[in-house]
């Protein structure tokens, strides 16, 4: 059964009100916000950021949890958000598994990602962030390969590929997204943190669907962008000028502060690209 999709607002009330006009002219309706910016369940999330922002990415990093999700968890109501939709899968999955017959497969961790999905599928999420797992390129290649025959036959939503500290994406090759019908979601906090230089001299950047913007701190804080140093500064507001203008901008910080206070630092940048 088909389900219409609520009219996302002209400006965020909360953007107009805190903000100049020229803030969410710059992000328009590319802005998201995780689902997980006040201290409350997702449910509670997910209301506050209605008419707020223009999209949620829910933040689904515990298999366990996510599984154990019910409806006062993810009432169904939630659908008549004014609200767009993707999810970012477990962080945890069981990539270490094995088959029946007891070879080490990706298929466990494909089961583990597709029942967390089967949890907010009734929120039509536009698509799934996944990140690679542990190990050389080349199990990480075989893995992936494993998983997404498996993802393919049981969903169409599309996944991207996150860079992580484990997998910086280039390292699969120059054509393995491509290859594989795989997005990009092009973490600039790990991409600044893990100091990927490849990647930022790829031409990764160019192909990003959906980016995460966070300050890295001593690591991968997920800072305000406020506390970008001014170097950063510098190799992000260049780098805001290579990204593809249809791409969604996820400020990922876990306080609502933070992210009132990243808006406008993003703005900036992506204005003067």
């Amino acid at each position: 059964m088909s389900v219409d999709r609520p009219i996302i607002p002209s400006m965020p009330p909360c953007l107009g009100d805190a903000k100049d006009d020229t803030t969410w002219e710059t992000l328009g309706g590319r802005v998201a916000a995780p689902s997980c910016v006040l201290p409350a369940g997702l449910a509670e999330n997910a209301r506050f950021l209605a008419g707020k922002t223009a999209e949620v990415g829910l933040c689904l990093f515990e298999t366990q949890a996510c599984c154990a999700y019910g409806p006062e968890d993810l009432p169904p109501d939630l659908a008549k958000l004014p609200l767009r939709w993707h999810a970012h899968l477990p962080v945890d999955l069981p990539w270490s598994g094995k088959d029946k017959k007891r070879v080490h497969s990706a298929q466990p961790a494909a089961q583990a990602a597709l029942a967390v999905l089967d949890k907010v599928i009734f929120l039509r999420p536009r698509l799934a962030v996944l990140h690679a797992p542990n190990g050389s390129p080349d199990e990480q290649r075989r893995k992936l390969d494993m998983f997404l025959t498996s993802w393919k036959r049981k969903t169409s939503i599309p996944l991207v590929l996150e860079n992580t500290a484990d997998c910086d994406v280039i390292s699969l090759g120059a054509n393995f997204l491509r290859d594989y019908g795989l997005g990009f979601c092009l973490d600039v906090g790990h991409l600044l943190g893990y100091g990927q230089q490849r990647l930022l001299s790829s031409d990764l950047p160019e192909q990003a669907t959906l980016l995460h913007w966070s300050a890295p701190g001593d690591g991968d804080r997920h800072l305000s962008l406020t506390a970008l140093t001014p170097s950063q500064d510098r190799t992000l507001t260049a780098l805001a000028k290579r990204l593809p203008p249809s791409a969604t901008h996820l400020i990922e910080v876990f306080s609502w502060q933070s992210y009132m206070t990243s808006l406008p630092v993003l703005a900036n940048m992506l204005r003067d690209a």
